[in-house]
């Protein structure tokens, strides 16, 4: 025992302090791999494992048929939505709930657009209307409930003074029909 004492003694003699210390830090570094690193490579390999099992699944899937997203009939019915009540109707509904909130309709604007891709015709409307802003909300809230077909496009607030409770509001409103409609 004396013979590994000595020999202890004259390395830690040759190498000092800062070499004792650099070979602890080496020794740290070797546990801090083998137990972090490691562990870490076989969580790796293991999701590497579960991301081919998932691309094989995928691939399986595409062949076996399923569809994809959507389809004609899905298109169509959708679109079906839109067809069935005449716009006269629409505009009627439009109107009426103008009224339930004692609001007059002054003269609007009314522009027709193809949407390009489909089977639906942009109807817009531009109302101008005098009120309350209570008044305007709940006319824009019950339009949009009686005409579920109907979108809030733009709507701008104007007020003579800052104490009138009167609101001048300029209301875009569009209407989705079917085209042939």
């Amino acid at each position: 025992m004396k013979l590994s004492m000595v020999t202890w003694r004259r390395v830690l003699a040759r190498i000092g302090w800062p070499g004792v210390a650099g070979v602890a830090f080496l020794l740290a570094a070797i546990g801090i791999y083998t137990f972090s690193v490691q562990a870490q490579s076989a969580r790796l390999a293991q999701l590497q494992q579960e991301n081919v099992s998932l691309k094989l699944r995928i691939e399986q899937a595409a062949k076996s048929g399923i569809p994809a997203s959507g389809g004609m009939e899905e298109i169509n019915r959708f679109q079906d939505f839109f067809a069935g009540t005449p716009l006269t109707e629409r505009l009627n509904r439009i109107y009426a709930a103008a009224a339930a909130q004692k609001l007059v309709l002054e003269q609007g604007e009314y522009h027709v657009s193809r949407i390009k891709s489909g089977r639906l015709t942009r109807y817009q409307i531009t109302l101008p209307v005098k009120g309350s802003y209570l008044q305007i909300r709940q006319f824009v809230a019950q339009a949009l409930a009686d005409v579920p077909v109907a979108a809030l496009e733009d709507i701008n607030f104007k007020r003579e003074s800052v104490g009138s409770t009167q609101l001048e509001a300029r209301i875009k409103l569009v209407v989705f029909l079917e085209a042939g409609s």
